[in-house]
């Protein structure tokens, strides 16, 4: 059963990916000249997007949670997230990992 709902969400990615070029080749032409779909990011851009970027995982689920949480608490609960930020680290691959199972 977990094969299953592997493939098709294999099947989804390749559909969705088989639009995106589509969508890529009307805008651009000629599909050379249309940037990748997708691309791999770093590890630098990884802890942007999940935790420091404008309009991160980490910044816009605090904002989700301050109107339900009391101002200590989620000052406790920042500062806990700050603690565990892998972006200073001299190897952040590894402390990305840490950080998102912490």
């Amino acid at each position: 059963q977990a094969e299953g709902v592997y493939n098709q969400r294999l099947q989804n990615l390749a559909v969705t990916l088989d639009k995106v070029r589509y969508v890529m080749r009307c805008i651009f032409g000629d599909p050379r000249k249309a940037p990748p779909p997708i691309e791999k990011l770093s590890p630098e851009a990884i802890v942007s997007s999940l935790w420091k970027g404008e309009g991160s995982f980490v910044e816009e689920l605090l904002q989700c949670i301050s109107a339900h949480v009391e101002e200590d608490i989620l000052n406790d609960l920042k500062s806990k997230i700050h603690a565990h930020d892998p972006s200073g680290s001299e190897d952040i691959q590894k402390e990305l990992r840490k950080s998102l199972l912490w």
